[in-house]
């Protein structure tokens, strides 16, 4: 038996599935992972909040989004209207009548989730104006992403005619609804990716770390490139072919690319660790203090060893580098007894003592 219900193999040799379960099965498993080692950093800190069980909504969406997609696939989904074997239509539009209110609310989960981290940033400050600003945005987002769904639950009166169009009613028109929905998920897209880059800007940190954290945020925008992708697909779907394999698998796409995008800020302390063990590989780890003007000194491990090599070397002493604050803790000569020495030099003057 194939993949493809009822599908000789011939129609299942066209079908699209292996591209769907590919892009499905990969993105989905990275999502897990990397909301699960946000989550897991996040418990281990005790520093749970509501973004993290917000996360945990978008997630669960998310993986049943998936797997309708990927269900789908063995019912047409991935063939062209003509090739779709018919005994599979029912079977077919009831589950992905089911999969697009998981999708306006899932996505509306992983924008909720970034809102309230852009809070959490700002929280002990004065910035109350801001922080309006972004309750205003998580409640204008959340509430059109739950009307969305809503209009795609009741969007054929009755009910079922949005599955089975062989019963009498009346339905929506999927061209304009489609397009509302999409570019209602756009331009919240765009206003969730800029909002945090005013109070980026004003961070007292160095300029390269600054267009770093900025960049890092940006990356969300190429979940607007899926929504505008998926955006083209509904021409196909409304006035074409009505093919939607592709209007499917960018939502897909976009939900998963979403989740792990909102998650990346919060791997920072794994990513740090990481640079710090491929830092300290070298035959001297280096570490770095920063002084009051923030610049930053680099200070070496040095060893007996090490110290006593170098005062050994043909080319005459050599002394580490020394920074503007340094006190020299190893004297040219190490003390017999093994311990740190310190001189004290005091010096006595006449000069101000009054006389007979």
């Amino acid at each position: 038996m194939g993949w493809v219900h009822n599908a000789s193999p011939e129609v299942e040799a066209a079908s699209q599935y292996r591209l769907i379960l590919g892009i499905c099965l990969s993105l989905t498993i990275l999502m897990v992972f990397t909301v699960s080692m946000r989550l897991f950093l996040r418990a281990r800190a005790s520093r749970w909040a509501a973004a993290d069980y917000v996360m945990v909504v978008s997630m669960t969406f998310s993986v049943i989004y998936s797997a309708l997609c990927i269900s789908q696939s063995r019912y047409g989904l991935g063939l062209p209207l003509n090739l779709r074997p018919k005994a599979n239509y029912h079977t077919y539009s009831k589950i992905n009548y089911v999969g697009r209110p998981f999708y306006q609310v899932g996505i509306a989960g992983f924008k909720a989730s970034l809102c309230l981290s852009y809070l959490r940033l700002i929280s002990g400050t004065s910035k109350r104006n801001y922080r309006g600003v972004i309750w205003i945005v998580i409640a204008v987002s959340t509430l059109g992403h739950f009307g969305g769904a809503l209009s795609l639950i009741f969007n054929c009166s009755p009910v079922q005619r949005s599955w089975n169009t062989n019963v009498a009613g009346t339905c929506l028109p999927v061209g304009s609804l489609f397009y509302g929905l999409a570019i209602f998920t756009i331009i919240t897209d765009v206003t969730i990716i800029v909002l945090p880059i005013p109070l980026l800007l004003g961070l007292n940190i160095k300029p390269a770390q600054k267009a770093g954290v900025v960049c890092l945020f940006l990356l969300g925008l190429f979940t607007t490139i899926c929504s505008i992708m998926r955006l083209t697909q509904i021409q196909r779907v409304a006035f074409g072919d009505g093919n939607s394999t592709m209007l499917v698998l960018w939502g897909t796409i976009e939900f998963n690319v979403g989740n792990i995008v909102t998650c990346i800020p919060y791997l920072a302390p794994l990513l740090t660790g990481f640079v710090r063990g491929l830092g300290s590989t070298g035959e001297k780890s280096r570490k770095y203090y920063y002084d009051s003007g923030g610049r930053s000194y680099a200070m070496e491990n040095w060893s007996k060893d090490q110290h006593s090599q170098l005062q050994s070397t043909a080319s005459g002493p050599k002394h580490p580098r020394q920074t503007p604050s340094d006190e020299l803790i190893l004297a040219s000569q190490e003390p017999e007894h093994g311990c740190i020495e310190m001189t004290i030099e005091y010096r006595v003057s006449s000069e101000g003592i009054p006389t007979k």
